[in-house]
């Protein structure tokens, strides 16, 4: 949407109407640096007043005079999840059906029934999380409990 069809004032009431209704930071820092800009500040008043770079300025100012206000919102959607959540869901749901959990095991499932690898650890700590399995359990059973597993590591003990 150009704006050459509009008048100095028609676009400041413009931005004027877009900065009271929209609560974005950034996008209000950018409206206003573009309504400074059009009421004839100049850019060394305006980097001053809202602590901006001359570029920013410029970028905003020749975005808004070629795009209108849609140039001056910002376009970020947000990254794309790794699972989405039925899949998420399913991944505790296999988890907890499990007998003994481990990450390993947790890394082999993602990467073959959804082709995802994650770059911390941190990631499947969470899901491990979320089902409710702290990542340190090992083990369905505790070993102590297990008179046969006792007596073997007893026997094994004394041999040395």
């Amino acid at each position: 949407m150009k704006l050459n069809h509009l008048s100095k004032e028609q676009q400041i009431q413009l931005l004027k109407d877009f900065i009271k209704s929209h609560p974005d930071e950034k996008e209000m820092g950018r409206a206003l640096a573009v309504k400074l800009a059009i009421e004839g500040y100049k850019y060394r008043q305006i980097s001053k007043i809202l602590e901006v770079s001359g570029g920013f300025i410029t970028k905003w100012n020749q975005a808004f005079k070629s795009g209108g206000l849609t140039a001056l919102k910002s376009s970020y959607q947000g990254g794309k999840g790794y699972l989405t959540q039925i899949e998420r869901q399913a991944v505790i749901d296999w988890l907890i059906e499990q007998k003994a959990w481990d990450i390993s095991d947790l890394e082999i499932h993602l990467i073959e029934q959804y082709d995802v690898v994650f770059q911390s650890r941190q990631s499947y700590y969470q899901i491990l999380k979320e089902a409710r399995i702290t990542w340190q359990k090992g083990e369905q059973t505790h070993p102590r409990q297990d008179p046969e597993a006792i007596s073997k590591k007893t026997e094994k003990l004394r041999s040395y």
